[in-house]
């Protein structure tokens, strides 16, 4: 077969000889089979992997052998009374194959006959996995799926700790006469193994602060499942370079297995440099330290830096890992942040105590006491305040993706505030809730629902430093405002904040390409007071690309109220999720 396309039609023709030739390929057609019978046909074949300028005895020889091939494939899916017709030409360009099958009745499945000996024999998990086999009385027959229930006994009899399990017996047994199957395995798991001696090779910190991340414990069960979390653990801490942890698995006395733990340190300070920009806040510049190990008990530092014309923060933490330490973190910091928006101007001042908490259902909980002075000002008020502020938040993140998500959900909460005492100069209390939702559709595009919410209780706003008050506008607010530029207004017409907020979005986003892809938004609300509610609302298209390190977003967004342009152009970079 030649392939033409109108370009090469319409070019002279020695040109279009030349190219028709240089781009010819073979053809094997294969008819009679269909889905995943005809691709495993085609992955077997020989023939169908050379080229149009492979020797005419090679293409011969491959297709004298397609007729083993091709039963194999069948076989392979059930297919025990398979019927070939085939041909094969050659002309001055290339060569072309023919097969036409007709694959007869699938063999099905018609008796599974499991047996379990050793210590597993009783084991709730393998009653499980022989409860719920992938293949079932009826099903049709298919070779890789029989190897796959057997790699399944296998891998549960690894992660379990039965080390010399193995079958004694598997067949596969084919009824041809009867279109049917018939699977025997007996299992020999043997005795389960435990966990011997842990030995930890490592200089770099106390062997009692390491021991906390290690969950293979002497005289547990072996499992590979502990394994994992050991070497997880001890990866994500960000004290080791290289993680290598080896069951002994020769050298096994009373059913014991010795495991050796083997660490090396990763480099103390880790110093980046960046320079950016944020259609919200302008050019960016960013330095960071961290110290990874301050001391022998696993204190580390952390201090960032971020200068912009808008928004500027200077802060540093230092946190102590807790009992558990991988879920728990207790941390002492202090920072800096000068804020110049449109609408008011913030200096800030802060320190703060963090205890950071994991819990197992995925939910990740702070609780933090800030104090803080803050000097506030907007277009016809100034203030300072001193606040102590108790809070706490929960974050949950699920997605199916880091990179690229196309399902799952973000949800925050957070509830903080102050009660004016001498050392605090403002009541309040203030919930803020806010949620991403993101949802396949058909097509292949998604849905992603936003949300923001916010209320405060005060008795005079006007007190209340403008960190604390809600705005609304900007790239993750309102897309078509600017930065901030909404929020309830004073006698004269200038933003002041609100107590409430309110911000919903949708937005229908749909690949084009590969690794591009279009956007349409619609965003609405505002922040306000009680009694004063003005909902604004801008409406936009959007460029995705999905780069190999998290999405790209560019958006092109027009306000349909009062605004201070007639459009705005958004950009941010990573995973909302």
């Amino acid at each position: 077969m030649r392939l033409k396309s109108p370009v090469l039609r319409a070019a002279p023709l020695m040109l279009m000889l030349y190219l028709s030739a240089s781009v010819a390929v073979a053809e094997v057609s294969v008819k009679g089979v269909k889905g995943q019978a005809k691709e495993n046909v085609l992955l077997t074949l020989s023939l169908a992997k050379e080229r149009c300028d492979a020797p005419e005895w090679k293409i011969r020889n491959l297709y004298a052998q397609a007729d083993q091939e091709i039963d194999e494939a069948l076989r392979a899916l059930g297919y025990y009374h398979a019927a070939l017709e085939k041909s094969l030409t050659f002309d001055r360009q290339c060569w072309q194959a023919r097969f036409d099958i007709q694959p007869g009745p699938q063999a099905v499945v018609s008796a599974i006959d499991i047996a379990i000996t050793g210590e597993a024999h009783d084991d709730p998990e393998f009653q499980k996995l022989r409860n719920n086999l992938p293949l079932k009385i009826g099903s049709p027959v298919h070779h890789g799926q029989y190897e796959s229930l057997k790699r399944r006994f296998e891998t549960l009899a690894l992660e379990r700790g039965y080390l010399n399990a193995k079958f004694t017996e598997s067949k596969l047994l084919i009824d041809k006469a009867r279109n049917s199957a018939r699977i025997e395995l007996l299992f020999d798991a043997g005795k389960r193994m435990y966990f011997g001696d842990v030995t930890i090779k490592q200089d770099i910190l106390n062997p009692d602060f390491v021991e906390k991340y290690i969950s293979i414990k002497k005289g547990d069960y072996y499992s590979t499942e502990q394994l994992a979390k050991t070497q997880s653990a001890l990866s994500q801490s960000d004290y080791f370079d290289s993680v290598e942890i080896i069951p002994d698995t020769e050298n096994i006395e009373q059913q014991r297995v010795p495991v050796s733990i083997t660490l090396s340190p990763n480099n103390r300070h880790l110093y980046s440099f960046g320079l950016g920009f944020d259609t919200d806040i302008g050019p960016l510049g960013n330095a960071t330290y961290k110290n990874r190990r301050l001391n022998r008990r696993g204190h580390f530092l952390n201090a960032n830096l971020d200068i912009s014309p808008v928004l500027s923060i200077a802060d540093v933490e230092y946190s102590i890992p807790m009992k558990d330490p991988v879920h728990d973190v207790l941390s002492f910091g202090g920072g800096f942040r000068y804020e110049d928006t449109d609408t008011f101007k913030s200096k800030k001042a802060a320190l703060s105590v963090r205890y950071k908490k994991a819990r197992p259902n995925g939910w990740k909980q702070t609780l933090y006491l800030d104090y803080s002075y803050e000097e506030f000002e907007t277009e016809t008020e100034s203030g300072e305040a001193l606040l102590l502020v108790p809070g706490a938040s929960w974050l949950r993140s699920v997605a199916d993706s880091i990179v690229r998500p196309t399902k799952g959900y973000r949800a925050e909460f957070e509830v903080r505030g102050s009660y004016e005492t001498p050392f605090s100069d403002v009541s309040f209390l203030q919930g803020i809730f806010s949620g991403i939702w993101m949802q396949p559709l058909p097509g292949g595009g998604k849905f992603i629902g936003r949300t923001n919410l916010g209320a405060t209780l005060v008795d005079d706003l006007s007190r209340l430093p403008t960190s604390y008050r809600f705005y609304a506008g900007g790239i993750n607010s309102i897309r078509g405002y600017d930065y901030k530029e909404l929020g309830p207004k004073d006698g004269f017409g200038h933003v002041k904040g609100g107590e409430f907020l309110t911000v919903v979005s949708a937005e229908y986003e749909h690949p084009v390409l590969d690794d591009w892809g279009a956007a349409a938004f619609v965003d609405s609300g505002n922040a306000f007071n009680a009694g004063d509610i003005s909902f604004k609302t801008g409406v936009g298209l959007g460029i995705r690309w999905y780069s190999p390190v998290g999405p790209v977003r560019l958006d092109f967004a027009v306000p349909l109220n009062e605004a201070n342009s007639s459009f705005q152009i958004h950009f941010s970079a990573g995973a909302r999720l």
